[in-house]
């Protein structure tokens, strides 16, 4: 009779366990890395937009040209 669980199979079987645990923990880093540049990217441009509409805006020029904020 046959043993089915024998130092063999259950060595295989940790060893496909182990790669495939890692894999999937490299596939979860890469997608937590992308995933986080991609927001950095989002913020930023927002930030930049959300600056250059104050600074094109017409009536904020005006207004720092009377008060004589762009004179050096």
């Amino acid at each position: 009779m046959k043993v089915f669980f024998s130092k063999g199979r259950l060595a295989k079987a940790a060893m496909a366990i182990f790669l495939m645990v890692a894999i999937f923990m490299a596939g979860a880093q890469r997608g937590y890395d992308l995933g986080f540049t991609a927001g950095e990217n989002k913020a930023n441009s927002w930030w930049i937009d959300k600056k250059s509409n104050y600074y094109e805006s017409a009536k904020i020029k005006q207004k720092r040209i009377e008060m004589k904020y762009n004179e050096v």
